[in-house]
């Protein structure tokens, strides 16, 4: 159809310029050139479809050379559309290498895209995270520092930074890097939380303090909240303890003590510092007072083991076992009670007493050798060998060493001494002696290292 249509035109031209030719049949002189030889002499009509057809050809022309320069223009630009879009699926390949931990494939990935796209902030931003988790330190400092470059006030960069020098305890340049993030972006909840573990790292609890303050006024998250005014109250007794044991200041502390209690009536912690208080000002009884009044109220058992230690200390044993007697007569099936006497008994050379209080527990109360232990420990003292000896027997049938534990209630971890903080989810007033079932805990041998003796010395 095409081609009957050209034909078609083909002809009518034709037609038309035997028509024009019959109605213009004159010759005309055409000089081409200066000259009397370069004279052309045509007929008018040849000249005008000359014209014509030139000039239809020099649009077809045009039109082709349009066509071909729009065509390589097209073919370059895709060109460079499929360049760029293999070097943006090496960036994406990066990643995945970098969610793989196939750090070396990832960095190669990066190094080649960035040849090509040099001032690619995304880019650095993934080489540095690739290298941080490879620990190589400087390399990953560099690429956010590229980062920082382009886009100074990146808060991205920023937080990456922050972190970076903070896992590797560099923590000024921590502190640098995210309060410039913080000052770029006061809502950065990511830099404040940052900033408030390093300075509990660091034990400036006021710093801190006021980063758990900053965090609550910027967060909406009410669930989250919660637990913030949780480590917030931590915080607050830190700073009433490190008032109280660096600074000496009885009544600052004191009231920092008594404002956490008054938000939360079974915070230990608070109870245990502000007995310290009162023995710092020599108010002895007022401190056991407190501590068995508090001991009743959160049967916490760190409370009697503080007040064992400061009866003691003070020369006043008769404080903790008057307390020890109180606790059996209330409480008979609390067969935990009289094995810390019995303890006691040890630790003041009262071994009598200790035999007589020890010998009343049935022998399939506890779990583990506590008990077995503690009356070896007597009949060897009264020189009883052989009473010793079954009992130092009874203990050895078990491969596991005796320790006194404090567990977690949060998460779990054991500690065998008592922390206001457990150093595992930094979460405060989480630990008591572990009672269900059997006051003491056991651990194989080979996990279980500098293990505190059962009587203290």
């Amino acid at each position: 159809m095409y081609i009957i249509t050209i034909i078609i035109a083909i002809l009518i031209l034709i037609a038309f310029f035997e028509y024009l030719y019959a109605l213009n049949p004159q010759r005309v002189l055409l000089h081409y050139a200066p000259g009397q030889h370069h004279i052309l002499n045509g007929y008018l009509i040849i000249y005008v479809f000359s014209a014509f057809l030139i000039g239809i050809a020099l649009i077809l022309i045009i039109n082709i050379l349009k066509d071909s320069i729009y065509q390589i223009k097209n073919l370059i630009y895709k060109r460079k559309q499929y360049i760029k879009t293999e070097l943006d699926n090496s960036v994406n390949k990066a990643f995945d290498a970098y969610i793989k931990g196939q750090y070396d494939k990832g960095i190669d990935l990066i190094k080649k895209y960035l040849l090509n796209y040099p001032n690619n902030l995304s880019a650095y931003l993934l080489l540095a995270k690739i290298y941080k988790h490879k620990g190589k330190v400087k390399e990953s400092e560099n690429a956010l520092n590229k980062a920082l470059e382009i886009e100074k006030e990146n808060i991205t960069a920023l937080n990456e930074a922050g972190n970076l020098y903070k896992l590797n305890k560099d923590y000024d340049k921590a502190v640098f890097y995210l309060n410039k993030a913080l000052e770029y972006s006061p809502d950065n909840l990511y830099a404040i939380t940052q900033l408030k573990n390093i300075f509990i790292q660091k034990e400036e609890w006021k710093n801190a303090y006021k980063m758990s303050k900053l965090f609550l006024s910027q967060s909406k998250d009410k669930e989250i909240n919660k637990k913030e005014e949780q480590v917030m109250l931590g915080l607050k007794y830190e700073f009433g303890k490190y008032l109280l044991e660096s600074e000496n200041d009885t009544e600052r502390s004191a009231k920092r003590f008594n404002q956490v209690l008054s938000q939360q009536k079974n915070f230990v912690p608070a109870y245990i510092s502000l007995g310290d208080v009162f023995i710092k000002k020599g108010k002895i009884n007022e401190a056991f007072e407190l501590w068995e009044k508090a001991f009743l109220k959160t049967g916490n058992l760190a409370l009697i083991i503080k007040i064992e230690d400061v009866s003691i200390k003070t020369n006043h044993p008769e404080n903790i076992i008057r307390f020890y007697q109180e606790l059996i007569y209330d409480n008979p099936e609390r067969w935990e009670y009289r094995l810390f006497l019995g303890k006691l008994y040890i630790r003041l050379e009262m071994i009598d007493e200790a035999i007589s209080n020890l010998s009343l527990i049935p022998q399939s109360i506890f779990k583990d050798d506590s008990l077995n232990m503690l009356l070896a420990e007597c009949y060897f003292k009264r020189g009883k060998y052989n009473d010793a000896s079954v009992n130092f027997r009874k203990a050895l049938k078990s491969k596991y060493p005796v320790k006194l534990p404090f567990v977690c209630s949060n998460c779990g971890f054991v500690s065998y001494s008592y922390s206001s903080i457990c150093p595992s989810c930094n979460l405060w007033n989480t630990f008591n002696i572990k009672t269900s079932g059997t006051l003491y805990e056991t651990g194989a041998k080979d996990e279980i290292k500098n293990i505190s003796p059962l009587i203290s010395e």
